[in-house]
């Protein structure tokens, strides 16, 4: 394991462009953990991951919980308006990664309502649905890779599958004709550190909800900086795709 670490390191390092991938990579996972953990924590449902909440959905319609029935479904239903209004934004915007600047916007209106009476969470959950699903229309493939930040189930397998192609499977010289090259060091690197920035931002999110009085102020200067970053690095905007920027980029369903 050692020597795949070092691989990985010396290949970041060598390479600028990986080091923008992997830093966008890490800035995007590390949002996506912290809203969903405050999110949760506030009441039990996240924000961001629709299939959980669908789970959820069923589960209290087959026990008559009509109050969590109402949540999880407002939060689906806001998650979905945030994906037409993110695809309605994205296709007139003539620099997309602005439409995470409405990202931010929305989790800086959920700021103060979470810090009202419980009357306010079902607006809070709205907002920060939204958000997430801005996020999620926003980004669906950095680098070569597919891939969805939002979410890690999907991650974790593309991460598990480059990790075979590259480091456990025969060497790229004995490959035989009519497969595929074997993964890039990036490849490997941009799914596996989607998921540890996200196990990373819903560690700071639980520490944060406890401990600061407005926790998603970090998320939110955490996407202004990577919008910063990607209007000042024009030059590698093409290599992490905005959704449905060509065919070729495919979109991660995976949750």
């Amino acid at each position: 394991m050692s020597h795949i670490i070092d691989e990985i390191r010396t290949d970041l390092s060598r390479t600028r462009l990986a080091r923008t991938l992997i830093r966008r990579t890490v800035g995007l996972g590390f949002v996506a953990g912290f809203v969903n953990t405050v999110g949760f924590f506030d009441l039990h449902v996240y924000p961001g991951i629709m299939t959980g909440n669908t789970v959820q959905l069923g589960i209290a319609l087959a026990r008559n919980d009509w109050h969590l029935v109402r949540l999880t479904a407002l939060t689906i239903a806001s998650f979905f308006v945030g994906g037409i209004a993110g695809s309605f934004i994205r296709r007139h915007l003539r620099r997309p990664p602005l439409e995470l600047i409405v990202m931010a916007v929305l989790l800086l209106a959920a700021t103060p309502v979470r810090t009202r009476t419980n009357n306010a969470i079902p607006v809070e959950l709205g907002l920060l649905a939204m958000a997430m699903a801005m996020q999620g229309e926003t980004i669906s493939r950095i680098g070569t890779v597919t891939v969805q930040t939002v979410v890690v189930t999907n991650n974790l397998l593309h991460f598990a599958d480059a990790l075979v192609g590259r480091f456990l499977s025969a060497p790229a010289g004995t490959v035989g004709r009519g497969t595929h090259s074997p993964p890039t060091v990036t490849e490997v690197a941009i799914p596996g550190c989607a998921w540890a920035s996200y196990s990373i931002g819903a560690c700071a999110g639980a520490l944060a909800i406890v401990t600061v009085r407005a926790p998603l102020l970090f998320p939110i200067c955490v996407v202004v900086l990577l919008v910063v970053d990607m209007l000042l690095h024009a030059e590698s905007q093409p290599v992490v795709q905005m959704a449905g920027a060509s065919p070729a980029a495919g979109r991660s369903g995976g949750q």
